[in-house]
């Protein structure tokens, strides 16, 4: 090392340790700006951060219904029992007459289903007719739709590699510059 009272120029090892240190000091000033002009990855950080705290409260959530739900499970648990014991002969009676009712509805009502399915079936097959060039032309702006967000993803994918690398043609720049200047 030099003596730091001397007037002599610095040796090349003073300037090789210099010249790392500026290009440190640099890096990690271009990585500070590619940050802060990755737009989107601090949305991603934001979003995930956001998606978390709603996963935390959503587990919240969960655990305190469980709990509620089991205690309400087991001062319901007898209440229920009772009501089942006392409605078991009165269910089983409805079961018994409503059975015969049941069947002869049942019977009575396949006549006026079979027609009605019968009438209907013109009618369906209009519509579906009338419909169809409505769903195709659904379907092609769907389709057009469809592709014009894959395009705008895909404009949103290189953006920040555009910015990354005008970033960096800009420090190349500068280090050119800089270098031509002390040379000269």
């Amino acid at each position: 090392m030099s003596d730091p009272n001397s007037t002599a120029a610095p040796d090349a090892d003073d300037l090789r340790a210099r010249i790392a240190e500026e290009r440190a000091e640099l890096g990690d000033t271009a990585a500070e700006l590619a940050a802060r002009l990755d737009v989107q990855a601090r949305v991603k950080a934001s979003r995930q951060q956001a998606v978390d705290q709603a996963r935390a409260t959503v587990e919240q959530a969960k655990a305190k219904v469980a709990e509620v739900l089991g205690e309400a499970r087991t001062k319901a648990a007898p209440v229920v029992e009772q009501a089942r014991t006392k409605a078991a002969p009165v269910v089983e009676q409805v079961r018994t007459k409503a059975g015969p009712v049941v069947e002869q509805a049942r019977t009575k009502a396949a006549p006026v289903v079979e027609q009605v399915r019968t009438k209907a079936a013109p009618t369906v097959e209009q519509a579906r007719i009338k419909a169809g060039p409505a769903v195709e032309q659904a379907r092609a702006k769907a389709g057009t739709a469809i592709e014009e967000v894959r395009a705008a993803a895909r404009d949103d994918e290189r953006r920040p590699k555009l910015i990354a690398a005008a970033v960096g043609g800009v420090l190349l720049g500068f280090f050119v510059v800089r270098r031509r200047r002390r040379r000269r």
